[in-house]
């Protein structure tokens, strides 16, 4: 039997003594990034430590650049501490991947926010984007430059799916056929859209990146925990609020509104218009939906987990189908 069925490799939880011994363990609930969380709880049945081990191909480097940035900001009781091995190193190198160990956050995700809740992760997004200093020089905003990218590279490949779409598996099949619909439609005005902002240079600091709804964790109208900091880059704020905001804008649009000023009201800097930041959410929905073409149509990855698939581009394509101008 794999041993991930059953618990983390001895080697990671050798490395991480104390915090590891005498733990239950348990498999989280999975992305769609390849990495593998372990949920470890005490006797009386607490999560108390979360082991992740990280896609294969993410370095060293790039692991100890994050756990940098979430030092920074481990003074908020909702971003998770990084702890530490032997030798003093947060990272250990087992079964083909990095693993690290961090403090499990309690709370869940909230599919339907109130607007109370919206603002209080707006605010908790705000608070975090301070514990990070600027970038000493102004760039222009990576998030823009990806979307033109993504949806440049494959334009052409679209028609070709417009006419026969190879069959992926069959829950998934009609929800990518309405994806290339709404992709087709929606690709040149999203780039025409996109393209003035491609060189404007901006305020930068690290960001999320992937603050999706699910990231943000709550209990009792609380932020109790903000996970999942995997994807941070150097880029505009803008992009985390467009990502978290945009999970929601197919409730009510008001949630931009409620959002932008509870981050704003906390201190957050946003030194661009609102309708850059929903611009960034509606093309972003678009990429998604691409990038879910290219990874099952052409690159033909596993579908082992399609019901999970099927509900992430549902999501996205309540979202995208809305959309009537960038």
């Amino acid at each position: 039997m794999n041993q991930f069925l059953v618990r983390p490799p001895q080697a990671v939880t050798e490395h991480f003594g104390p915090l590891t011994a005498g733990r239950t363990w348990h498999r989280a609930s999975e992305g769609f990034s390849g990495a593998i969380v372990w949920r470890g709880d005490d006797a009386p049945g607490t999560p108390l430590v979360a082991l992740k081990g990280w896609p294969p191909d993410v370095s060293a480097e790039r692991v100890q650049q994050i756990h940098y940035w979430m030092s920074q900001a481990a003074r908020l009781p909702f971003v998770p501490s990084v702890f530490v091995g032997t030798h003093r190193r947060t990272t250990v190198f087992a079964d083909g991947r990095l693993w690290d160990a961090c403090r499990w956050v309690p709370g869940a995700s909230l599919t339907q926010p109130t607007e109370a809740e919206i603002r209080a992760a707006c605010e908790a997004i705000a608070q975090l984007h301070l514990c990070w200093p600027l970038a000493l020089d102004r760039q222009p905003c990576r998030g823009v430059s990806n979307r033109i990218d993504v949806l440049t590279a494959y334009r052409r490949q679209l028609s070709d799916w417009n006419r026969d779409i190879p069959p992926v598996a069959p829950e998934l099949d009609p929800l990518l056929r309405r994806a290339v619909s709404v992709v087709a439609r929606n690709t040149d005005a999203a780039i025409v859209a996109l393209r003035p902002w491609a060189s404007r240079p901006l305020p930068s600091r690290p960001c999320l990146r992937d603050l999706r709804g699910e990231h943000v964790l709550f209990h009792a109208g609380s932020v109790t925990g903000v996970i999942d900091f995997g994807a941070m880059i150097i880029d505009h704020p803008a992009i985390d609020l467009a990502r978290f905001l945009g999970d929601f804008s197919a409730l009510r649009e008001s949630v931009f509104s409620e959002g932008l000023n509870a981050y704003r009201a906390t201190g957050g800097a946003l030194d661009v218009p609102d309708d850059f930041i929903r611009l960034l959410a509606r093309s972003g929905f678009i990429c998604s939906l691409l990038g879910w073409l290219v990874r099952l149509v052409v690159r033909h990855e596993p579908t082992v987990r399609a019901t999970a698939i099927a509900a992430r581009l549902t999501h996205l394509l309540e979202c995208a189908e809305q959309i009537t101008h960038f």
